[in-house]
């Protein structure tokens, strides 16, 4: 069983560093592996039809904001366990694993109910009527896999507390294999069998269902990979408990906080919809290179979460891991803006060989060169907080970010001057450099004092019992 060796609260800089890198570089491949997943979708898709990827792109918006609230329910275990492991008490961390599932179930069914209840929402807006039955078959293919991924990514954050990074990773390449297999035949049917050269067999195109049942599969498949590994852990004995309600109580702020920013990003997504099916294809493109490069902040947000988080633990101070993770993932993200600047054509070429989708594209592709290092910070000092469980402001500076300065933006730039796609883009983009002002001065002044463990009085944190 391989473990990331973890360096001592106390290490210095480059000691630190180091093990930052060790725990992110796992969990950024993981991460990506997840969003291989959509974009071998996209790729398949895009070939086979614009309407089905137009109608694909706007249900994955939806899925996302939705999946968004259970993902923060599931990242409560993140403070909860690693501060448990830096104190030397790993039953606890069991427990709160065992509560953070449950709480996900409870969740599972209202959120699958909620996104098709948004499918509502569509056409009253000025989506396409002709994409909405498409938005709803992958919907109803994606439902299967909603509780399965959470699960998944709550045995992971267990098993990133204990420096254990490589099933997550392993899990991510065989879903990506079992995706990327059940997304060509069930998408494309015989069509795809005849391209690899094989007798057809009746296979039915199931187009944008197919798309959702590959990734339902695919979720299965990464639950049950880091369950295996999880179970190996020695379970908490009976008198270790970490109630449900604890897990809610730092989930809600953590997932209203993911929820507020994706839903930007979800309603982007739909409102996108009034522009043609060109345009959302070009979107969905342009924001799955986007999100690729974004998951290795990503990795290093939940690198930088789990140091922090063993640093209070142990009763030391969190500060450098704090600014090492976000020196480190500005770093990261600098090389996915310089990707993005000098070869965007050729990135969106992979997905799409029409020529408008692929222009709309380019152009989408040089503003999100432009707030790659913004996002990047955000989403590290985001992940610092949980680890101190600092849960709440990273919620209220969302709001205010995404809510009271970007999508006002939006509208403005994308509908009321016209400036299409690239106008709705430009005002997001507003919102997470806004964003990152606010969550690094909050990091900086939270770290310049002691910080009590979450559970144990801090203000605002949750108790465990």
């Amino acid at each position: 069983m391989s473990r990331t060796s973890l360096a001592p609260s106390g290490a210095d800089a480059g000691a630190e560093l180091r093990t930052l890198a060790r725990l992110a570089l796992p969990i950024t491949l993981a991460q990506l592996g997840l969003v291989s997943m959509g974009l071998v979708d996209t790729a398949i898709i895009g070939r086979a039809s614009v309407q089905d990827l137009a109608a694909i792109g706007i249900a994955r918006s939806i899925m996302f904001a939705v999946t968004s609230f259970g993902m923060g329910v599931a990242f409560a275990l993140e403070p909860l366990a690693s501060q448990a492991i830096g104190a030397g008490q790993p039953a606890q961390a069991w427990a709160a694993l065992r509560s953070t599932l449950r709480a996900c179930a409870l969740l599972s069914l209202p959120s699958v109910a909620l996104s098709f209840a948004a499918t509502l929402l569509l056409e009253p807006i000025g989506v396409e009527a002709a994409l909405i039955p498409g938005v709803r078959a992958y919907l109803l293919g994606h439902a299967p896999g909603f509780f399965p991924f959470l699960a998944h990514l709550a045995y992971r954050t267990f098993l990133q507390a204990h420096g254990e990074t490589r099933p997550a990773l392993v899990a991510s390449v065989a879903a990506n294999v079992v995706n990327a297999a059940l997304c060509g035949l069930l998408v494309r049917g015989d069509d795809m069998l005849a391209w690899l050269r094989l007798p057809p067999v009746g296979l039915p195109r199931l187009g944008a269902l197919g798309a959702g049942l590959a990734t339902s599969a695919g979720s299965l498949v990464l639950a049950a990979v880091v369950l295996r590994a999880a179970r190996r852990r020695t379970s908490a004995p009976p008198r270790e408990r970490v109630a449900t309600g604890a897990v809610f109580r730092l989930g809600v702020p953590i997932g209203l906080h993911l929820l507020v920013g994706s839903g930007a990003f979800a309603v982007l997504g739909m409102i996108v919809g009034r522009l043609g099916a060109a345009t959302v294809s070009a979107h969905q493109i342009a924001l799955g290179l986007a999100s690729f490069t974004f998951m290795g902040a990503l990795g290093v947000a939940g690198a930088t979460s789990v140091r922090v988080g063993h640093a209070i633990g142990a009763g030391a101070p969190p500060r450098r891991p704090a600014l090492l993770g976000l020196a480190l993932g500005a770093s990261v993200m600098t090389c996915g803006a310089l990707l993005f600047a000098l070869a965007p054509r050729r990135l969106v070429g992979l997905f799409t060989s029409d020529a408008e989708v692929l222009n709309i594209g380019v152009q989408l592709l040089h503003v999100a060169a432009l707030f790659q290092l913004f996002d990047g910070v955000q989403v590290v000092a985001a992940g610092a907080l949980r680890g101190a469980g600092d849960v709440r402001f990273p919620f209220l500076a969302n709001i205010a970010s995404h809510w009271l300065v970007g999508f006002p933006l939006t509208l403005l730039l994308g509908f009321a001057l016209s400036l299409g796609a690239q106008g709705l883009w430009w005002g997001l983009t507003t919102g997470l450099v806004t964003n990152s002002v606010l969550l690094v001065v909050r990091l900086l002044r939270l770290t310049g004092g002691k910080i009590v463990r979450v559970g144990v009085g801090a203000a605002g944190a949750a108790p465990l019992a």
